[in-house]
């Protein structure tokens, strides 16, 4: 496995709201020039919601730092790759969610998150293991 990780909506949304912790996580990240992928999907899913000065901070960490790089749905590759997941599971599972998954499983890279409820549909599911870091303030 390389070294990198997929970023997730609730990390993302966290970030944007101002946490404090995942701030530093994610400066840390970029400090080890850590790889970070951020699916495009799950980044307009934080996006949903959020105030314009939040969409300029969130923006603005994702355009400017250089470990950080969109995951988006470019290529009949990329479709495919989202297409096995959302195919694979036994009932819908969210698009943000799917994406996420599909970069993931694509880059052999864990996927943090600030809260692992939020995958449990996702993982019941899946006929494969969705591989998670959860990133807590404890």
């Amino acid at each position: 496995m390389s070294v990198g990780y997929v970023l997730d909506d609730t990390v993302l949304r966290a970030y944007a709201q101002g946490d404090a912790n995942v701030s530093n996580l994610i400066a840390v990240l970029d400090l080890r020039e850590t790889r970070v992928a951020v699916p495009l999907l799950a980044l307009a899913a934080s996006l949903a919601g959020l105030s314009d000065d939040q969409r300029a901070e969130l923006n603005g960490v994702v355009d400017n730092l250089e470990s950080i790089q969109i995951a988006a749905l470019t290529t009949t590759a990329d479709a495919n790759e989202l297409a096995d997941v959302l195919a694979a599971a036994d009932e819908p599972v969210d698009p943000s969610a799917a994406h996420t998954v599909a970069v993931a499983r694509y880059l052999d890279w864990e996927i943090i998150t600030t809260d692992r409820k939020r995958w449990a549909d996702a993982e019941q599911r899946l006929p494969f293991p969705v591989s998670l870091v959860e990133f807590t303030d404890d």
